[in-house]
């Protein structure tokens, strides 16, 4: 899970405030206030999603599973920080990114280094770069004691 404490500088912060929203299920809702009109968002092996918009539509309509099958069944989303350095308005990020299914399946577990570039103090380009094996990779077993009711009981889950 995303801490935001482990930010020392305001761009830090920001970079973290974007992963810790997909970690709460909250991205669509906090696209327009992290990231700037003009906001890219590119993935090892996908095209490049250009705008705010391009992202929310993308998202609203099954996300990455439109691209990548093994997602289909994603029903959340967590991240490790493993590490996070920056030089101005450059964020580097090292993260072990999870897609879990309801029943605590890990279906996809890219170990990601990510570049966030801000400007103006929003998120103009988030660039994640990983081996897009992961896409066919095979989904782990249900995690023992795993409950997306337990961990977001504010949401519905099917």
């Amino acid at each position: 899970m995303i801490n935001l404490d482990d930010a020392s500088t305001p761009q830090e912060r920001l970079a973290l405030e974007i992963f810790k929203a997909m970690d709460d299920g909250r991205i669509v809702e906090a696209i327009p206030e992290l990231t700037s009109d003009d906001f890219v968002w590119s993935n090892s092996g996908l095209p490049d999603l250009e705008g705010q918009e391009s992202v929310i539509e993308l998202l609203n309509s099954g996300g990455f599973a439109n691209e990548i099958p093994i997602l289909a069944e994603m029903t959340h989303f967590t991240a490790d920080l493993v590490h996070i350095a920056s030089s101005g308005n450059t964020v580097f990020t090292e993260r072990i990114d999870h897609h879990w299914a309801a029943d605590g399946r890990d279906l996809m577990t890219p170990h990601i280094c990510g570049v966030v570039e801000v400007r103006d103090g929003k998120i103009v380009r988030l660039h994640d770069f990983y081996d897009t094996a992961c896409y066919r990779q095979e989904p782990t077993a249900p995690q023992a004691g795993f409950s997306l009711a337990e961990r977001h009981p504010d949401r519905v889950w099917a």
